[in-house]
C-alpha cells in the first residue's frame, strides 16, 4: 500500500510504502503533526448545545501509534462544519490537508450519534458530506 502524506507543521509532502501504519513522523522535520497512522479509535467526546440549537462536538481519538487527535465540529441542527483539528496537541487548519475530504469513519460515527449528519469539511472545493 502506498500513502500520500503531508506534514501539517512544515508542509512537506511525502509517500509511505508499507502494510503497517506509517511511522507518524515527518521525514523532513521530524514533527508528529502528520495524518493518522492507521485507523482512529474514539476515546471520548464532548457535546455542547445552546438553547437556540447551535452546538459543538469535540471528538477525542487516538491513531494506531497512540497519538491523540481532536476534531471540533460546530453545528446547527443536523448540519455541521469541521472547524478545528488538533494533532498530538497542536492545532492545525482543517483545510491544510488536501486528502481530508471526509471525516475518519470513527469520528463521523461519533458526530452522527450526536445528530450531526451533514458535515462540511472546507469552504474550498472538497465539501463532501
Amino acid at each position: 500500500m502506498t500513502l500520500s502524506l503531508q506534514c501539517y507543521r512544515c508542509g512537506a509532502e511525502y509517500t509511505y510504502l508499507g502494510e503497517r501504519p506509517h511511522p507518524a513522523q515527518c521525514p523532513s522535520c521530524g514533527s508528529s503533526c502528520v495524518p493518522p497512522a492507521g485507523s482512529l479509535t474514539v476515546v471520548d467526546s464532548v457535546h455542547w448545545e445552546s438553547a437556540n440549537g447551535l452546538a459543538k462536538v469535540w471528538v477525542h481519538s487516538v491513531d494506531e501509534r497512540d497519538r491523540p487527535f481532536e476534531f471540533e465540529v460546530a453545528a446547527h441542527g443536523r448540519r455541521g462544519k469541521l472547524v478545528a483539528i488538533k494533532v498530538d496537541g497542536v492545532s492545525i487548519d482543517p483545510q491544510i490537508d488536501k486528502t481530508l475530504e471526509t471525516l475518519p469513519p470513527a469520528v463521523r460515527a461519533e458526530t452522527e450519534a450526536q445528530g450531526i449528519t451533514d458535515i462540511k469539511i472546507s469552504t474550498v472545493t472538497n465539501s463532501k458530506a
